[in-house]
């Protein structure tokens, strides 16, 4: 079943006249920064225990969720490759600095894990990353993954400069433990439509992964960085429902 788009709308439009105050003349000046827009979903009648139900997969939106600077990425790489990622102002690290971070305490390498949203790795360089990273960045669920499942596994500069512009548009879908998902879908300044489009692909992907589709969904809500979560009306829900 096709979600209904004028009810997907209505329900986008009644979320954000509070989850995002963007009236004429509104100041506050506790939110002087882009806040981000996060779509909640809950699950529900759904066995986690199965490894079949649970979801981590990058996908790609319609629309760019980050704006202004770089994407927050670090790219592991060599040779071309790394000066590739310099050029384009990324932040970096090769082999030897791979290996100096191996040689660092702990604490440093989980911060290390969690200062980055990704991670891009030069294909022959992952079984060091592999190595040396892996028990850092599995448990937060960012190592890199190929293709279908992920972007973070490259192979010359030509895929380096894609994985960077594709990497503004990329999310982490995650649904492991518990049967709740957040999702960035974008960004206070972007056009209503925008977010629209990006929210619409979040929910028909998550629908094709669950073993009911939308039945599984139990409630969704909306919330920007600084706002409360506002419910997705029940009209949308009921609609998406056979």
């Amino acid at each position: 079943m096709k979600v209904d788009d004028k009810l997907l709308k209505k329900s986008l439009n009644a979320a954000l006249d509070f989850s995002i105050i963007k009236k004429e003349g509104f100041k506050d000046k506790s939110r002087k920064f882009d806040e981000s827009i996060d779509l909640i979903i809950n699950i529900k009648d759904i066995n986690l225990n199965d490894p079949k139900n649970r979801i981590d997969k990058e996908i790609i939106l319609s629309h760019d969720v980050i704006t202004g600077n770089n994407p927050n990425i670090c790219v592991i790489a060599s040779d071309e490759i790394l000066l590739e990622a310099k050029k384009l102002g990324l932040d970096t690290l090769d082999s030897t600095g791979l290996i100096s971070l191996n040689n660092e305490e702990k604490k440093f390498k989980k911060k290390f894990a969690k200062k980055y949203d990704y991670f891009v790795v030069e294909d022959k360089m992952m079984r060091d990353v592999a190595r040396y990273l892996a028990r850092f960045l599995g448990p937060v669920g960012k190592m890199p993954k190929p293709f279908p499942t992920g972007y973070g596994i490259i192979s010359s500069s030509e895929d380096l400069k894609v994985a960077s512009e594709r990497y503004r548009k990329v999310i982490r879908v995650q649904m492991k433990k518990q049967p709740i998902i957040f999702i960035k879908i974008g960004k206070k300044s972007m056009e209503q439509e925008k977010l629209y489009e990006n929210m619409k692909t979040v929910i028909d992907f998550i629908a094709d992964q669950m073993p009911h589709k939308f039945n599984n969904f139990k409630s969704m809500y909306l919330k920007s960085t600084m706002g409360k979560p506002v419910k997705v009306q029940e009209e949308f829900l009921k609609s998406i429902k056979v």
